[in-house]
Order: structure tokens, then sequence, then C-alpha cells
């Protein structure tokens, strides 16, 4: 099983980052794989932050950390 989570961090040098909207989104080679091309955060009320890639919702009740 794999965990997701969305943190407050600082770029590593062996990490990835790409901005949207002003908000820098930091991530490394191995979650690329994981997830695809592809990622959607999204918050509804009843479930807190979810994370979607292509395929299936990836997490949901997410807090960030």
């Amino acid at each position: 099983m794999v965990a997701y989570d969305l943190v407050l961090d600082e770029q590593g040098p062996d990490d990835a980052s790409i901005e949207i909207d002003q908000l820098p989104f930091i991530y490394d080679n191995k979650t690329e794989d994981e997830i695809g091309a592809y990622v959607k955060i999204d918050f509804v009320a009843s479930q807190g932050l979810k994370m979607i890639n292509a395929n299936q919702t990836l997490a949901y009740a997410l807090n960030l950390k």
C-alpha cells in the first residue's frame, strides 16, 4: 500500500517542481512514477483534501502536514 501526503517542505537536490497559480508543488521521481503526469488536488467539505490522478482517487481526508 502506498500512502500519499501533502506536506510543507523545501525542495531537495533530486526533487522536481512545478508552479501552478504561483503555488509551487515539489515532488520526487518515485512520486511521478507512481502517480503519473496528472494529479488533481481538490477539497470536499465532507472528505477534506483529495488527491486524484487520471485513473483513481489516490487519497482523501488529507491534512496539510
